[in-house]
């Protein structure tokens, strides 16, 4: 009797293929506990970059702005177990950062690229989240991965690059997107600071460890003879980071690629009239990006109007011209929670019922609901449901432990 035919052996390089068509991240996480050679292959960084190549990572959670904890998307929502496993390896209570040089908890300030500004300040107002920085040197910052509990501290901003230009007000940090190096644990932070004649952007490394002024633009010359305040919480969009000023009726404009200042006109005046700054800044399916915000309800008050303003700074006119409006039902109160590219975050808590905050201790608050519009499809999904407002969050967007490497 003749014997078998000798098995087939799967090369690394066949197994890659074969994994990189899985249906997605949870196909592909079961695939990793099959068996040590499955998991070597798809725990590979160069693997890993190709399978998010062709799967984004998915929407996890959220990380809400001033505060610790992390909020896993929850069920029916596709990638609540992967959520799941995320909120049970992850510390986003931040412990096994070391302590800061005010002796104060740490906050998240920024979320990107699994990534965690972290800030802390010698002055913060608890109950609003609210801080004051006198001096940039005040501010203490760290770049966390709380899946892998890495970290970096970073180093104060040098006096002597500030010093030079007399007092600088109104600080804001945040991570900037950055490319796949071949490690993946590089990165940089901005940080914005003005004062009466001119806005700064002041740029960490973390390949050279340190900081540098990369823009200081004049207000004259970004077209302005009025300096914005308040620089704070920026949206990104196509490699740009943009700060609404409502009242002027204009947006700020940084281009983190050439680290350029600019200034774009902002939404139909009409908006700014109504005096709404409730709004979010993504990016669309082509060309320029989008600007979402609130409008007047229906005519039958049966729905809110979410308005969208693409941004064209080539406009000659120099105004936005309105898109297309979204309904949304009126089961809710809604307000804008956060924005990243395609996406836009709502928060919705139930018509008629007053905010969480003025019923703090309340056991029977109704939950509010955290949705998920894909820009594209125009497409309303809830993520999760908490008994907190959080008015402000950050994404969480991964792959759990078992299908990330640090990227500290």
């Amino acid at each position: 009797m003749a014997s078998p035919p000798p098995l087939l052996t799967l090369t690394d390089e066949l197994l890659e293929e074969i994994f990189l068509r899985l249906p997605g991240p949870t196909d592909l996480a079961r695939a990793s506990t099959a068996c040590a050679s499955f998991h070597r292959v798809i725990t590979d960084r160069a693997f890993l970059r190709r399978f998010r190549g062709i799967h984004p990572p998915p929407l996890l959670g959220f990380v809400p702005r001033g505060q610790d904890g992390f909020y896993p998307a929850q069920p029916p929502y596709h990638s609540a177990p992967l959520a799941r496993a995320v909120a049970d390896a992850a510390d986003f209570s931040y412990y096994f950062v070391p302590i800061g040089r005010w002796l104060k908890p740490w906050r998240p300030r920024d979320l990107r690229q699994g990534r965690v500004l972290l800030e802390c300040l010698p002055k913060y107002d608890e109950r609003y989240h609210f801080h004051s920085v006198v001096f940039l040197s005040d501010l203490d910052l760290a770049v966390c991965d709380p899946l892998h509990r890495r970290y970096v501290l970073l180093p104060p901003v040098p006096h002597k690059i500030t010093a030079q230009h007399g007092l600088l007000v109104d600080f804001d940090a945040f991570l900037a997107p950055t490319g796949q190096d071949e490690e993946g644990t590089s990165f940089q932070v901005i940080c914005t600071a003005r004062n009466e004649t001119n806005l700064f952007a002041i740029v960490f490394s973390s390949v050279t460890g340190h900081w540098c002024i990369a823009a200081s633009p004049s207000w004259s010359c970004l077209g302005t003879e009025v300096a914005f305040d308040k620089l704070a919480y920026p949206d990104y969009a196509n490699g740009c980071f943009y700060w609404t000023q409502d009242w002027f009726g204009k947006l700020l404009m940084l281009d983190a690629t050439k680290m350029e200042f600019s200034i774009v006109n902002s939404v139909p005046s009409s908006n700014l009239i109504e005096g709404n700054i409730n709004s979010g800044i993504v990016t669309g399916a082509e060309g320029p990006p989008l600007m979402f915000f609130f409008g007047t309800h229906s005519e039958d008050d049966s729905s809110d109007l979410l308005h969208i303003t693409k941004l064209n700074s080539s406009e000659p006119s120099g105004e936005q011209h309105l898109e297309r409006i979204i309904p949304l039902a009126r089961k809710y109160r809604y307000s804008i929670c956060g924005a990243v590219e395609g996406f836009l975050f709502l928060h919705g808590f139930p018509e008629g019922q007053h905010s969480v905050r003025r019923r703090r201790h309340s056991w029977n608050v109704p939950n509010r609901e955290y949705l998920l519009l894909d820009v594209k499809t125009s497409e309303l999904k809830k993520v999760c449901e908490m008994k907190h407002d959080f008015f402000s969050v950050h994404a969480y967007f991964g792959f759990p432990r078992s299908l990330s490497k640090p990227c500290i």
